[in-house]
């Protein structure tokens, strides 16, 4: 049983993505682990002279930041700035975002009263929930909100890699189902965002497990643990490797199930 750093996880499966793109070499790739209350941002660069695989450190120095955004005196705030404000105006500030994309406004609004978070919802025509910020009249979606913190997340890759960050991989959970990632899908397009891929974080975690093993001689199964803040969930992942040929020579390429 194993838990992997979920940074890294991104990296590798962003690295083998980019790699098989025509993406130029001047470019960089961004990858999000998107959690309900926190982010990571890893970026993949290929320019010479730059470490290829990174984790994007925030303006605070660290290489976690909030996934929070705040409204206040006609003000926006993302990731550490909302995190400044949320023990002063906690209504004012709105986390697990992310586990409102493509759900009903009852299912949010439940889940924001279990919490007791005091938010002001308002229900749209598609049945979901808005939220009504603190100027009494403005009101967002969740895929408005959640863009503006998938933004944040690429502004962190672009300052870490110096350079326009346009495209990303993302990570959801394994129990996203269709309504969820087409959610998260248009909250990335929203904030200017190409997505290369959603990937779930088990296959990513598996990845990154798998990465630099040799199974060619024994075949594994290992059981992949997550805790987060607002879920937790195991997969079991069979690992195993088959024989190639490759330019007139055998080789052994691992696989996961």
């Amino acid at each position: 049983m194993m838990r992997s750093a979920p940074g890294i996880r991104l990296c590798l499966a962003l690295f083998l993505i980019f790699s098989t793109l025509s993406i130029p070499s001047e470019s960089a790739v961004s990858s999000i682990d998107l959690g309900s209350e926190w982010m990571k941002v890893a970026v993949v660069n290929l320019r010479p002279g730059q470490t290829p695989i990174s984790i994007a450190i925030n303006e605070m120095s660290k290489r976690k930041s909030p996934a929070l955004v705040a409204f206040h005196g006609g003000n926006r705030f993302v990731g550490e700035e909302a995190a400044g404000i949320v023990a002063r105006y906690p209504d004012k500030v709105y986390s697990l975002v992310r586990d409102m994309i493509g759900k009903s406004y009852k299912h949010a609004k439940d889940l924001a009263n279990s919490l007791y978070l005091p938010y002001d919802f308002v229900e749209d025509t598609r049945g979901a929930a808005g939220i009504r910020v603190d100027d009494g009249v403005t009101v967002y979606t969740a895929e408005e909100l959640l863009a503006m913190i998938l933004g944040y997340g690429m502004s962190l890759a672009e300052s870490h890699a110096r350079v326009p960050v346009k495209d990303a991989v993302i990570a959801v959970p394994p129990y996203f189902g269709q309504a969820e990632r087409r959610g998260v899908l248009q909250a990335a397009h929203l904030a200017g965002i190409n997505v290369l891929s959603l990937i779930n974080e088990h296959a990513g975690a598996a990845l990154q497990y798998g990465f630099d093993k040799d199974f060619s001689n024994e075949s594994r199964h290992v059981i992949l643990y997550d805790m987060g803040s607002s879920s937790t969930y195991a997969a079991l992942v069979y690992f195993s490797a088959y024989n190639t040929k490759e330019i007139g020579k055998t080789k052994s390429v691992n696989q996961f199930l």
